[in-house]
């Protein structure tokens, strides 16, 4: 009797180190492939302000909800440069063409772009 309790505490002992062992990598395999997805992010606003800059649209309102990914992230605009900030870091993408705003753009916040002779104007939409 007393071997078959010794067997299976043996048994649930060796079960949660091997547990251990692979909670471990797979942890590390999920907040790479987050890194990841946020670094394309500030890529795909990139393309997204240039993708607007060549349309026959001249002006444009989106829901910043709609693209960060998460509620403490936020979008700066500095001339051919998108910087996303969230809470595991900063990601920086190129534009072809330079986007003028003095403004920080947060989940909540309507983003507007309007076309200027050589340059998209990023404000916020009332």
């Amino acid at each position: 009797m007393i071997e078959f309790t010794l067997a299976r505490v043996c048994l649930s002992v060796c079960g949660l180190l091997l547990l251990a062992a692979v909670i471990v990598p797979v942890t590390g395999m999920y907040e790479s492939h987050t890194v990841s997805m946020e670094s394309d992010v500030s890529e795909d606003i990139a393309r997204f302000v240039d993708g607007f800059w060549y349309s026959e649209m001249d002006d444009l309102t989106v829901s910043m909800g709609d693209i960060l990914p998460n509620i403490p992230s936020y979008v700066e605009f500095r001339d051919h440069i998108v910087i996303l900030t969230t809470d595991r870091g900063t990601y920086r993408s190129g534009t072809k063409v330079p986007v003028i705003s003095e403004e920080v753009f947060g989940y909540g916040d309507m983003l507007r772009l309007i076309k200027n002779e050589d340059s998209v104007k990023a404000e916020k939409a009332s």
